[in-house]
């Protein structure tokens, strides 16, 4: 019997040692490995701490921010100033001034990136309506007249260009058919010179649209500038004769777009233009000061495309592929901006042209990144935040450094699923063999819109707030893989219910879908930062 227990002994403490083992290769790294106490940190950052903690508007200590953010939050009419922080926008230690200054450039960059891809877009829209017309007047002159076109043909056509073009009949027929009878004086093969008029009439006018209180400078100075440079030619030029070899405000040859700006045409055409690829442009003398905000105040993520912007406001050359996949984003960006959030009070009014503007502006910038799908909720809670859009543009670009990996493109996902196993494994080895029992949905897939969006469709907007400040103050305090302990502790949650019911992959993906904005955010986090202490200190071995 004394033999028995020994053995029973040594050989229960070397499974101990052995799963110790296993949570130290495949788990230490989830974690940080101090400790950090939370005493005196569950009320969070509140206007009296952060007054302490800003001294004549300095902060500079910055392990007290994350850690109090981390343990309890951040007072909401502070999150306009602390947020910047987080996401690192703001440098700790920086004074009022520096921050101020940092405001004038950040605004200033954004208003010149936003005049870059205004000027393409407005030749975008161009294209489109050309494109349909020619459509609309081939159909109708191989079945019908061009005021009965059946409703199918409508919706198809609809698909390929921008809603608005195809909102009433007869407007859109008059508009199609002045533009099918302008005369297009065809000088060579794949060169098509436009009317200066028509590119005047067909650019988008400020009153068109509505836009937010940061961008209608912009709008009004990108066209006056275009007037004279990109977009059209100013009146005297419009009538110089052809006989003077001058070229009109748009010339598409050989599949690239030439817009008449700051350069000198007559020298462009007198020289063998190089080969380019799609993202080359013109070099400017007085280069943007976005590249100096970059490089001074790391207001763009590194992920931006190495090479320069790909056009100007005060004139480039065009590829058709740059054309190409810019208003292909555009329309992606078009759809989903119109679906994002319509219930939630803010984005009620012109709030969704801020929305779309920063989200074209960061994808003109990262044209190899592209548009995807979700890109328009990360923005979201940033704009409601700051309601500004040059900085919620800056914060979002310093957010997606992180969060880029999670898309697509990037590889995160897959990590995410892994050691999602691995965690509930080693916490929570009963529901693991459930769910692996159970139609084995131990590939975590119903966690990839969680991960995708940090939960902010899992949530209402005042707990995504919170949830998110959690999220980046977590990496300083206790672990940089945060998000996955969250989706343990939503798992935990609700641990009786999904065990006692045996659900499957089906059930647990409806399951969660009908509770989406449902959850208590509080007890959440609070349970996930349990599970991150329980796994530090099974790591630390007491």
């Amino acid at each position: 019997m004394k033999k028995q227990i020994i053995s029973r002994a040594f050989y229960g403490w070397l499974a101990y040692c052995r799963h110790l083992s296993t949570v130290r290769t495949h788990l230490s790294g989830l974690v940080n490995g101090k400790i950090i106490n939370g005493e005196g940190a569950s009320e969070g950052i509140t206007v009296e701490k952060w007054t302490q903690l800003c001294v004549d508007g300095v902060v500079t200590d910055a392990d007290e921010v994350y850690r109090f953010t981390y343990f309890g939050g951040v007072a909401n009419e502070l999150r306009t100033e602390i947020w910047p922080y987080l996401l690192g926008h703001y440098k700790f230690g920086s004074t009022a001034d520096q921050r101020q200054n940092l405001a004038e450039e950040t605004k200033q960059a954004y208003e010149n990136t936003m005049s870059e891809w205004l000027a393409v877009e407005a030749i975008v829209r161009q294209r489109d309506k050309e494109d349909q017309a020619h459509a609309i007047a081939k159909l109708s002159s191989e079945s019908m007249s061009g005021d009965q076109m059946p409703d199918g043909l409508q919706r198809d056509l609809s698909n390929e260009v921008f809603e608005d073009v195809l909102t009433e009949d007869e407007d859109s027929l008059s508009e199609q058919e002045k533009l099918h009878e302008e005369p297009h004086e065809k000088t060579k093969e794949n060169t098509i010179r436009y009317q200066c008029e028509d590119l005047d009439a067909d650019a988008p006018q400020p009153e068109d649209l509505e836009h937010g209180p940061a961008t209608k400078e912009v709008l009004s100075r990108s066209r006056s500038r275009s007037r004279n440079s990109s977009l059209e030619l100013d009146e005297a030029s419009c009538h110089r004769p052809e006989a003077n070899g001058d070229v009109e405000a748009q010339d598409f040859v050989h599949n690239v777009i030439v817009t008449n700006a700051s350069m000198d045409i007559s020298a462009l055409e007198s020289e063998d233009i190089p080969a380019r690829n799609h993202m080359d442009v013109v070099t400017e003398e007085n280069n943007s000061s976005l590249d100096a905000c970059i490089e001074t105040h790391g207001l763009a993520s590194p992920l931006r495309s190495t090479c320069a912007s790909p056009a100007s406001s005060n004139g480039g050359i065009y590829s058709q592929e740059l054309l190409k996949t810019f208003g292909l984003n555009l329309h992606r960006i078009e759809k989903d901006v119109q679906r994002c959030d319509r219930n939630y009070w803010y984005f009620a009014s012109e709030n969704l042209d801020k929305l779309r503007n920063v989200m074209c502006t960061y994808v003109w910038e990262h044209l190899d990144v592209g548009y995807m799908q979700g890109m328009c909720d990360l923005v979201a809670p940033l704009l409601v935040t700051f309601d500004d859009e040059a900085l919620t543009y800056a914060c979002f670009c310093h957010l997606m450094e992180r969060m880029i990996e999670n898309f697509p493109n990037g590889n995160a996902m897959d990590c995410h699923f892994a050691n999602m196993r691995s965690l509930i494994q080693i916490l929570d080895a009963e529901m693991y063999e459930q769910m692996h029992a159970h139609g084995d949905y131990t590939h975590f897939y119903f966690c990839y819109r969680w991960f995708l969006l940090d939960f902010k469709r899992e949530l209402i907007y005042p707990d995504v707030f919170t949830t998110w400040e959690v999220i980046w103050a977590a990496q300083h305090v206790a672990s940089a893989h945060f998000v996955l302990f969250l989706a343990l502790a939503l798992l935990e949650t609700y641990r009786d219910i999904i065990l006692s019911n045996g659900m499957d992959f089906t059930d647990i993906i409806k399951f969660f879908n009908e509770m989406a904005e449902r959850h208590d955010a509080a007890a959440t986090l609070q349970l996930a930062r349990q599970l991150v202490l329980q796994l530090q200190l099974l790591i630390e071995n007491k």
